[in-house]
């Protein structure tokens, strides 16, 4: 009986132990989250985290002198991509995937995520590499996520990720590897890739990671996308303009957001956006708002700049025009920012429409006075494809059966 009794309490005191350890470990986690996140405004100074893995990682290593096993905490605190902050007490916060390294190798581990889109952006656009970190009880190497530094590009930094402070083509507010890329995260429990069943995660990102950066529609992993490929030849360059070249940007100022284009300043719009008429808003058309008929009169506020115009904003503006019910105007446009997709038969019905102020047929309006300034500017290649974008989508079109435009 005393024996019975004696491994009782011994069952009981492990029992008390092993729960005290679980739940040290877990108030620990909390404190070290809690102390990680007083900090935000320091590593954020605007509040702006977007795409701001890197910065939690630079401020984890230069400010808070991690023992290793806090730095593998603390470095679960936060999305690589997307630089959400991860509550150690939610669920379902990380994934085992599989990455390609720099040297070639793919590699399978841990990441700790907020959303699972952001996996998929992991696979697609980060690549990891070994890397050897000085901590407060000595060095550890481990594996790292990385991007090619985007500082190397900064003016094509989106807009929406203010968190990067560069100089000299570095970020000076992040930790670079031996290769010279920017360490956004830590990859755990590494080992070499060998077909361990990801089967899951390849199904929830086949869709996403079929997809090119512009047709990305999912948010803060949009943004991280664009940023991890700045450096990237030819990027911005895979839209056409009207005249079958690469499209420009619209946006005239950095510094200016407000334009209705995508976060690298294009009118870039796919699947069905219509912001796509690269607009000169000057003091002849600062009314361009108000009259087609889009409540507060904000053009007014884009005098100087450029600006996305909807497609069927822009018809009716013609349309009224044409009618006498507005003063005419010319030469608004900057046509080499124009996507070809908007003279394609995908877009035909937008040109039409326009939040129930849209004038008959106003298509014809829009379209012949687009192609009218645009081929008056172009050069004599830039003519030709005009023109044949133009013949193509008019063919079939009743609405300008007797409103075709002569081009010489």
């Amino acid at each position: 009986m005393r024996r019975f009794t004696v491994v009782i309490l011994f069952l009981f005191l492990f029992y008390l132990i092993f729960f005290y350890n679980q739940t040290e470990g877990m108030s620990n986690e909390q404190e070290l989250f809690d102390k990680m996140m007083d900090d935000f405004n320091v590593i954020f100074p605007d509040s702006n985290r977007n795409s701001g893995g890197g910065q939690f990682y630079h401020h984890i290593v230069t400010n808070l002198n991690p023992t290793k096993e806090e730095y593998l905490k603390y470095n679960k605190f936060y999305c690589a991509v997307s630089g959400s902050p991860i509550d150690p007490n939610r669920e379902g916060i990380h994934n085992f995937l599989r990455v390609k390294g720099v040297d070639g190798n793919e590699y399978y581990g841990k990441y700790y995520r907020c959303c699972t889109p952001c996996v998929c952006d992991i696979m697609k656009y980060v690549l990891v590499e070994k890397h050897n970190v000085n901590l407060k009880d000595g060095e550890y190497e481990h594996y790292v996520f990385t991007i090619d530094d985007p500082c190397k590009s900064e003016s094509k930094i989106p807009s929406e990720v203010t968190a990067f402070k560069c100089k000299n083509s570095k970020t000076e507010n992040g930790i670079l590897t031996k290769s010279g890329r920017l360490i956004i995260g830590v990859l755990y429990d590494v080992e070499p890739y060998q077909n361990q069943d990801i089967k899951d995660v390849l199904k929830m990102c086949e869709e996403r990671n079929s997809q090119e950066p512009d047709e990305l529609k999912f948010g803060m992993g949009d943004i991280f996308v664009k940023l991890s490929i700045v450096n990237q030849e030819g990027f911005e360059n895979n839209i056409k303009n009207i005249y079958g070249e690469s499209l420009k940007q619209c946006r005239k100022f950095d510094e200016d957001a407000f334009g209705s284009w995508d976060e690298q300043g294009y009118c870039s719009e796919k699947g069905g956006g219509v912001h796509q008429i690269c607009f000169d808003v000057s003091k002849k058309t600062e009314n361009f708002a108000k009259d087609t008929g889009q409540g507060e009169n904000w053009s007014k506020e884009r005098v100087g700049k450029n600006h996305c115009m909807c497609l069927g904003a822009w018809a009716l503006y013609k349309a009224k025009q044409d009618k006498n019910k507005l003063e005419k105007t010319n030469d608004e446009l900057n046509c080499e920012a124009i996507p070809e997709m908007s003279l394609s038969k995908d877009y035909l019905k937008t040109w039409n429409r326009w939040n129930g102020n849209e004038l008959p047929k106003q298509i014809t309006n829009g379209v012949n006075d687009m192609v009218k300034q645009c081929y008056e500017k172009g050069n004599q290649k830039q003519k030709i494809y005009l023109k044949k974008k133009y013949i193509n989508m008019i063919k079939d079109v009743s609405d300008f059966k007797d409103k075709k435009l002569l081009l010489s």
